[in-house]
């Protein structure tokens, strides 16, 4: 799944019929000028134009600024949409704001939609981001927190979330999603990066984090991330 993860998938395609112009037959044809025929390939079905179904479905969630202290933490939490193809997925991707674009930089915090988020969530589907849903209660969460640079945490970000809905961070059955959190307080900035699985297992921890590091790539080594039970 992982190797199909772009907006368009590339298709073979049929080599052009080249006309003599002296002759103005086609080269490689048959003798009437028509192309020759050409042997039948089977296309792998990564390839296929169409939808690319994910292994799972997942859910984007945004958690909003509580405008009014009476509401709860659940109630501040909205779904934004589900995805279940790699189309999906770009198509959500590509109309949901850049952690850099909304969060507070150090100077300015911006609104998305007229409305402030705090955070953005990419979970399995019943799965909600909240420590109270069952499939979180037994679990935990590797988490980075630190003043990113703003295209870091936007690179960061999106890597995490193609490892999870591609399944190459191990052991993906054990995932349940990932965040990315707007914790600045007053004029200082900071940002959480947060992946959550189901279990508090330590050789199932210790692998996420060999694979989450493997996913990040360059500029790995700035995280120092933590390890927290639910």
């Amino acid at each position: 799944v992982a190797s199909s993860l772009s907006a368009t998938a590339s298709l073979p395609c049929r080599p052009p019929v080249i006309m003599d112009s002296a002759t103005g037959s086609a080269e490689g044809g048959s003798a009437s000028g028509a192309p020759a025929a050409l042997p039948a390939v089977s296309v792998p079905s990564n390839l296929l134009p169409g939808p690319h179904p994910l292994e799972s479905e997942w859910v984007m969630w945004e958690h909003r600024a509580m405008d009014n202290k009476s509401k709860s933490y659940e109630d501040n939490m909205v779904e934004l949409c589900t995805m279940g193809t790699i189309e999906d997925f770009w198509r959500a991707w590509n109309n949901i704001p850049k952690p850099s674009q909304i969060f507070y930089d150090g100077r300015t915090k911006k609104r998305f939609a007229n409305r402030a988020v705090e955070s953005f969530s990419l979970f399995k589907k019943d799965i909600k981001p909240k420590w109270e849903d069952p499939k979180n209660t037994t679990g935990a969460e590797w988490f980075c927190r630190k003043q990113f640079p703003m295209p870091q945490l936007d690179d960061f970000w999106q890597a995490l979330a193609l490892g999870l809905i591609g399944e190459t961070i191990d052991p993906s059955d054990e995932i349940c999603g990932v965040r990315v959190v707007d914790k600045s307080i007053g004029q200082r900035h900071m940002h959480r990066l947060e992946v959550w699985f189901r279990r508090k297992d330590e050789t199932v921890a210790n692998e996420l984090l060999k694979q989450m590091k493997a996913a990040l790539g360059k500029g790995e080594g700035t995280c120092k991330w933590e390890f927290r039970a639910h």
